[in-house]
Order: structure tokens, then C-alpha cells, then sequence
């Protein structure tokens, strides 16, 4: 069985923890005039970011309707400060990984009914270390410590599925104990000054800082797992709000939209606009590099698959029935997976 933390227990299991409170003030949401969404850092909310930047979300408000509707952006690292928002009322719309909203529509089924509103990219996700004798995952010593963005993290449940690969059914937990959980920047900065951790699961941009370092090398990538594409990011809300919001929710599927062909189309404008919001030591034309090296789009991919190995290893109790079950409209009626 895959185990985690009791925070994450906590954090997934939100909605049992707090509805014998009483009626939260998300479960009491009505028409938003003010709509919160909290992402996290790295490329792979580059969409999200744009769509700020050059108003898109306003831009698809006043086209449906809404123009008096505002879309505030933050930046938060990790999951667990998005279920604490997204649980208190203090956020409508957050960012998560592909397993974190998994195992959050589970545990919400029935209560918080927490589903996704569409995705963000397709992951470039690539375990890196700076221990030159670790060549692949069998090389990994009880005393490597591996870090990742949480224990819900899609860099953890695909190492999992590694282990599990590698060494046999009953094995994906066989590096659990070694995760250490740490922001992308924060792990980025750890494993090229070999500081407390031996390998990272690395995001762009933060790949090609860790190859510009010369200081580490690749053991694996999410690619190699999972043998096909796989979501990054997802912006996620409840049914509550995407009931009472039914216009915000396709403002944000079109922004998104329209976002991520400025990126296709322009690479370098998309590169721009990243670095004036977000901190990094690349070049502009390695973050361009980072960009074109990804696919953007609002198609979710890789849900099923990861919901099953969730469900086989005792993380959530049931699976849905087809990745749709995950999403709301218009999503839930695209060509996902």
C-alpha cells in the first residue's frame, strides 16, 4: 500500500474534517464577483500566467457576460495551501497536480464534490541526481533522500509506479520514507549544491537550470513510466462553485485557451512575460527552450491510468468509472484520458 503523511490525510480528507463543523463558507458560495485562483511556480502554469498578464481572463468575462467579474491570480507552493483555501472559502480555483486532484475528488465525493475545470499542460517531469554511481532507480540507497513537491505529488506517485515497475507488485512504496517534500526552487537550489538531498523529480524550467549546473544528470523520466502523456497541472473547484459560476468556469477554460496559442505561436513572447513574473538565473532563451519543450493544453491526459494505480494501492477507495467522471463541463466532454 501506498502510505502518506497524516497532513496529507488531513488535507485530503478536508471535507470529513470539517462538514460536522457546520455548513463551510465555500458549501454557502453564490455568484462570485471576485474569483480567487491559486497556482503554484514553474512553466507548467505558464497559461495561467499569460492569461493574467495580458487580461485574457477579463478579456473572456466581457465576452460571456460577466465583465464585472474580477479573476485574481496568486502563487502558493503546494497542494496542501490550495486544499486549505480551497476548504476555508479563501480560494475558488487552485492548481493541482494530476494525482493531488485524484485523490481529492475521492475523498470529497458526496461533500465538497471537488472535480477539475481543465488542464494546464501535459508534465515534463525527469528524476535528476547528483550522485554520479546512481544510474537508474535500482542504484537508489535507504539513505538517498528524494525530493518532491509532496507526497500527493505526481513526481511521488510515478516514482512509485517505477518501484513498483522495477522491483515487483507491493514494492511502490519502497521509496516513501526517502521523499522529502520541498518547493521546485527550493529542491533546484538543494540538489546542484548537494545540500540534504541525492535526487530530485524536476519540473521546467527548473530541468534546464539542473542541466546548465553540470552538476547532475537524469536517471529517469515520467515519459519512460507512464508511456504516454500525463497532465502537469490542473485547475480544480468544487461543485458548489462551478455550479453557482457556470460563465467563470468557461471564462477560465477560455483564457487558457487563447493563452496557450500565444504560446504556440510565440515562444519567445511566452518566455518574456514568465520571467517578469517569476525570479530565475536562465536566459531568456533557456526559458524558450523550457517553453517549446512542453505541450499546453486544456485536454487532461494520464487521469485514468493514475486514478487506477491510486485505487490498487489502497490511496483512494474507488476509481470513477471514465476520467470525464473527474471533470466538470466543457471538459468532461473533450478528448481527455
Amino acid at each position: 500500500m501506498v502510505n502518506f503523511t497524516r497532513r496529507n490525510t488531513l488535507f485530503l480528507g478536508a471535507a470529513g474534517v470539517l462538514a460536522p463543523l457546520g455548513t463551510p463558507a465555500i458549501l454557502r458560495a453564490q455568484e462570485k464577483k471576485t474569483v480567487k485562483v491559486a497556482i503554484q511556480y514553474g512553466t507548467s502554469h505558464l497559461a495561467t500566467t499569460i492569461a493574467d498578464n495580458l487580461s485574457l481572463f477579463k478579456k473572456h468575462a466581457e465576452s460571456n457576460g460577466i465583465g464585472d467579474t474580477q479573476f485574481q491570480i496568486q502563487r502558493v507552493s503546494g497542494s496542501p495551501a490550495i486544499n486549505d483555501g480551497i476548504f476555508s472559502g479563501s480560494l475558488d480555483v487552485g492548481a493541482y497536480g494530476p494525482t493531488a486532484l485524484i485523490a481529492a475528488w475521492a475523498k470529497t465525493k458526496g461533500s465538497y464534490d471537488l472535480k477539475g475545470i481543465a488542464a494546464c499542460n501535459d508534465a515534463v517531469l525527469t528524476l535528476y541526481t547528483n550522485d554520479p554511481a546512481i544510474k537508474s532507480i535500482k542504484d537508489i540507497s535507504p539513505t538517498d533522500r528524494i525530493a518532491v513537491t509532496a507526497t500527493t505529488a505526481p513526481q511521488a506517485i510515478l516514482l512509485q509506479m517505477a518501484a513498483e515497475k522495477e522491483f515487483g507488485k507491493g514494492e511502490a512504496g519502497r521509496f516513501n520514507q526517502q521523499f522529502v517534500q520541498l518547493p521546485h526552487p527550493d529542491a533546484t537550489v538543494a540538489l546542484i549544491s548537494g545540500t540534504g538531498i541525492s535526487l530530485y523529480f524536476a519540473a521546467p524550467p527548473f530541468i534546464s537550470t539542473l542541466e546548465a549546473s553540470g552538476k547532475c544528470h537524469k536517471v529517469l523520466d515520467g515519459q519512460d513510466i507512464m508511456g504516454s502523456p500525463y497532465s502537469g497541472a490542473l485547475l480544480a473547484s468544487t461543485k458548489v462553485f462551478a455550479d453557482a459560476n457556470p460563465k467563470a468556469v468557461t471564462v477560465l477554460v477560455d483564457g487558457l485557451k487563447e493563452a496557450m496559442d500565444l504560446i504556440k505561436a510565440d515562444p519567445a513572447k511566452a518566455a518574456e512575460i514568465y520571467m517578469s513574473v517569476e525570479k530565475t538565473n536562465l536566459s531568456a532563451k533557456d526559458v524558450e527552450a523550457a517553453i517549446r519543450s512542453q505541450t499546453f493544453t486544456v485536454e487532461p491526459q494520464g487521469m485514468q491510468r493514475f486514478a487506477s494505480f491510486l485505487k490498487d494501492n489502497g490511496v483512494i477507495k474507488q476509481a470513477p468509472a471514465v476520467w470525464n467522471d473527474m471533470f466538470f463541463e466543457p471538459i468532461s466532454k473533450g478528448n481527455g484520458s
